[in-house]
């Protein structure tokens, strides 16, 4: 049996997110991972940023610290996630610009009609500029525009504003599309905030843990040893706390509510961060 086309290859990649102006996180580090044709993977995490950021990475959209990551395919960017639109100019125009760019000959006009009825929004509004819009209607087409066109590789962001399994006609218009451009290919979803469309359709999971794929495999098992270890995560956390606001107030035995109460006094003073 021919062994499948891999379609997607990290090797050794390290990535940290950076929030705010002295705050950084290893999403994942020293990572090597082989995506095959026709897979269907669901990326789960004990933290969100870490899977968010394999995806972002994976579908090259976000660049890498260190190592590599190859596309031996064609990769959608995260569906759902969209930094490039200008609020300044209407849907129809930032629908059109990703259309010139991945519309097959003859086809862009068609593929702009399809954005517009999966964004839900009338013509005049079509036209209107994107800052205008309610944000709902900002999501769908985040959403839109990228089921329009057809990727070897479909890569799923955090999707704000779609449940797949709402029975809504505009729900159910989006499921269809999405399904289609599934149909035969390959799919790799951003678990964390989602679940249940990971598991409904992907058939293998990976859980990221410290930065390190831990296990690969059933989604579920993913799904449920990420979420032990982010439990664990928060105890520890508590934990550290606990101690730091003892050692503060001189009591070295706060029961939770004296704990409550000393984080809410230090809060203020950002001696004491949970995340």
């Amino acid at each position: 049996m021919q062994q499948p086309e891999v379609v997607l290859e990290m090797r050794g990649a390290s990535k940290r997110v950076v929030e705010g102006v002295n705050h950084s996180y290893r999403a994942f580090y020293d990572l090597s991972l082989e995506v095959f044709a026709g897979e269907r993977i669901g990326i789960f995490a004990a933290n969100g940023f870490e899977a968010k950021a394999l995806v972002a990475c994976l579908s090259g959209v976000e660049p890498l610290d260190a190592g590599t990551v190859e596309h031996n395919a064609s990769v959608s960017w995260p569906l759902g996630t969209n930094d490039a639109f200008l609020g300044k100019l209407s849907g129809y125009v930032n629908a059109r610009f990703a259309a010139d760019v991945y519309s097959l000959p003859g086809q862009i006009d068609e593929d702009i009609r399809l954005i517009r009825e999966l964004a839900g929004v009338d013509e005049s509004m079509f036209h209107e500029p994107l800052a205008g819009w309610p944000s709902a209607l900002r999501d769908s087409l985040k959403l839109a525009v990228p089921l329009a066109f057809e990727f070897d590789v479909v890569m799923v962001g955090r999707i704000s504003g779609w449940n797949h399994r709402a029975i809504h006609p505009h729900s159910v218009r989006i499921r269809k599309c999405f399904e289609q451009r599934i149909e035969g290919r390959t799919l790799v979803v951003c678990g964390n905030g989602q679940s249940d469309l990971a598991i409904d359709y992907c058939e293998e999971g990976l859980a990221l843990v410290d930065g390190k794929i831990l296990y690969r495999g059933d989604p579920e098992v993913c799904m449920k040893m990420v979420k032990e270890e982010s439990r664990r995560q928060k105890e520890r956390r508590r934990e550290r706390v606990s101690k730091r606001v003892a050692k503060l107030v001189g009591n070295d035995e706060l029961d939770d509510s004296e704990l409550d109460d000393s984080l809410e006094v230090n809060a203020s003073d950002d001696v004491l961060v949970l995340r």
